[in-house]
């Protein structure tokens, strides 16, 4: 071969050899991008596992009270979140187990135990059927009720009274009310560790003559301040021993929050589990299940414990969970859920002008439209014993009033998608090679 020939047949392969390493860089690059791309939720797959058999699971369907719409109000909802549609979300989540034991034996004498805790004379116990136990403070007005079955309370001072409360003396700023209510809750041994990653919110409270709570419109005129705390779980578990965990970690990050990590102990060693933890919802979305009510120093109450000195009131609903999910389960799509809504189907926990009274009773209002900006996912906790914990759509927005003011409205949605239930997928080994998420 010449030269000349070898020449020309060195830039022809040269040539094809650069096409080829064009076209190996482009499938690359391709390949990459889908990687990247691929939403984590294809990779999730439901077990289902919290009950044995499906209709056991199934007797425990999410079944969520809605507030009442005034009569003639139209559901015209209309989709304006930032994107102009509905959002990809995650399809498979967590399913956590309430861990209720059920009423004690002795439930007279752990109610006993909680009174004197909360500065009542144990001995001064009175009886409401079985149902609940009773402790009246004449000093201070404040009467505490126990439930029986669960332990849970509520206590309550009779603003009624003469003197119930000293308006004279200074209320404590938020930071203080927040450390207040916490200590107090604290030393008592009730206030759980899920309730630490949010800051407490603090509602401001006026008092009524008859006794009852409006929201007062500044801290300078409230009397009371009402610390509301708040509790998170991990909607969705990654574990790092997987291949592309860190990957599929930080793609939920984009479509979440940033995750928390934790470790636990395996057969291979301690393993990193990502936890993506999402708000524990209530029927009343500005009053959670636990709240502490602090007002000015009481100077009659000769209490060792300086915080219960503020405190006024109390409402203790807790319902402990299991803290590993007994299962991952299926969700319907966000657009279901969002049709769900817009057919009237779906549950009204919200309903108020925009710097209305979130404390006063709710009162049925007539709206002309809605405007939907965001559909998210969470978790419902009912004030009543149930045995899971489940997720729900949260769909949010504005409301048009029929008087032209413009209010803030919640829907919630059951997001297990009940129709796909099975019975419980037995646990299998996902080799480390292999693509995967693993729940616990």
């Amino acid at each position: 071969m010449t030269l000349t020939e070898a020449a020309h047949w060195t830039k022809r392969f040269g040539v094809i050899g650069g096409i080829g390493l064009v076209i190996m860089i482009i499938a690359v690059t391709v390949i990459l991008a889908l990687n990247a791309t691929q939403d984590p939720g294809d990779f999730l797959t439901p077990n289902y596992a919290c009950t044995e058999l499906r209709d056991d699971f199934l007797k425990n369907k999410l079944e969520i009270p809605s507030l009442s719409l005034a009569a003639g109000s139209d559901l015209v909802f209309e989709l304006e979140t930032q994107s102009g549609q509905v959002d990809s979300l995650p399809r498979v989540v967590n399913t956590h187990k309430f861990s209720i034991p059920g009423q004690s034996l002795n439930a007279q004498g752990e109610s006993k135990i909680i009174a004197e805790k909360l500065g009542f004379n144990p001995n001064l116990l009175q009886r409401r059927g079985s149902a609940e136990y009773i402790w009246y403070d004449s000093k201070n007005f404040r009467t505490l009720v126990v439930q029986a079955r669960n332990l849970n309370f509520q206590l309550r001072t009779d603003f009624t009274r003469i003197g119930a409360i000293d308006n004279s003396s200074a209320l404590p700023n938020e930071n203080e009310a927040i450390n207040l209510a916490s200590n107090y809750l604290r030393g008592k041994g009730l206030l759980f560790e899920d309730y630490f990653k949010i800051t407490p919110k603090v509602v401001n409270i006026n008092i009524q003559p008859n006794g009852t709570y409006t929201q007062a419109r500044s801290r300078a005129d409230a009397e009371l301040l009402r610390v509301d705390f708040y509790r998170q779980k991990p909607l969705i578990s990654v574990r790092s021993d997987l291949q592309d965990a860190k990957r599929i970690r930080d793609s939920l990050e984009k479509k979440l929050f940033k995750s928390t990590t934790d470790s636990i102990l395996s057969d291979k060693g301690r393993i990193d589990i990502y936890n993506f933890d999402t708000i524990v919802a209530f029927q009343d979305p500005n009053h959670p299940n636990i709240s502490v009510y602090i007002g000015p120093k009481n100077d009659r109450d000769k209490t060792q414990d300086t915080n219960a000195r503020y405190v006024y009131g109390a409402d203790f609903t807790y319902w402990p969970i299991d803290p590993q999910a007994c299962g991952t389960y299926q969700l319907i799509p966000p657009q279901t859920a969002l049709e769900t809504v817009q057919q009237g189907k779906g549950s009204l926990i919200y309903l108020n002008e925009k710097n209305g009274d979130d404390v006063a009773t709710y009162i049925p209002r007539k709206v002309s439209s809605f405007r939907i900006y965001n559909i998210t996912l969470g978790y419902y906790e009912p004030q009543t014993e149930a045995k899971f914990l489940q997720p729900v759509y949260i769909i949010s927005g504005e409301a048009t009033l029929s008087t032209g003011v413009v209010g803030i409205f919640h829907y919630y949605v059951p997001a297990i998608d009940y129709n796909l239930v099975k019975n419980k997928i037995a646990e299998q080994e996902v080799p480390k090679e292999d693509t995967g998420i693993g729940f616990f």
